[in-house]
């Protein structure tokens, strides 16, 4: 199966910083942990104005002081993810309904855990497992990951090269 090294590790809600960070911390902290993933097309998925108009728009909770809390790092995390296949409003409203379900800490890590599956299942050429027992939201979230990892397979197998 092509690129089947293709790997993303996305830090865990206990792996982020507890205290706040100034803007440029956290687009650092974005990109070390997201590496290639972190580019489209040479382009970066985040930038300071991306992240100022993600408070306007009330995808992230405003700075306090100019430092963003855990909560806004893990949502950029989350951003980051799902702009290469969802719209802004789509992503406010996915990350809206996770914070309803679950605290933010147990609905991020359901988040990193399943877009780390969904791309070893796709790179690795495996199937998807069925939708079992899982409710609604654990469904949702499972096909969130796998657009992300599908779309992700498609631009480093084939349209990156065209």
């Amino acid at each position: 199966m092509m690129n089947e090294n293709y790997r993303i590790r996305l830090p865990r809600w206990a792996e982020l910083p507890e205290i706040d960070l100034y803007l440029e911390q956290m687009l650092s902290l974005l990109e070390k942990w997201m590496g290639e993933s972190f580019y489209c097309e040479g382009k970066k998925l985040m930038t300071k104005t991306m992240v100022n108009n993600y408070v306007k728009q009330h995808v992230i909770n405003p700075p306090v002081n100019k430092r963003y809390d855990r909560l806004s790092v893990a949502s950029l995390f989350s951003v980051c993810i799902l702009k290469t296949v969802y719209r802004m409003d789509d992503i406010t409203k996915l990350i809206h309904l996770a914070l309803e379900v679950n605290e933010p800490e147990i609905s991020y890590d359901r988040f990193c855990d399943a877009v780390e599956q969904a791309v070893r299942t796709v790179f690795s050429g495996e199937t998807f497992p069925g939708r079992e027992d899982l409710t609604e939201a654990q469904y949702l979230l499972r096909v969130v990951a796998q657009s992300f990892a599908c779309t992700s397979y498609a631009r480093a197998s084939y349209l990156s090269k065209v």
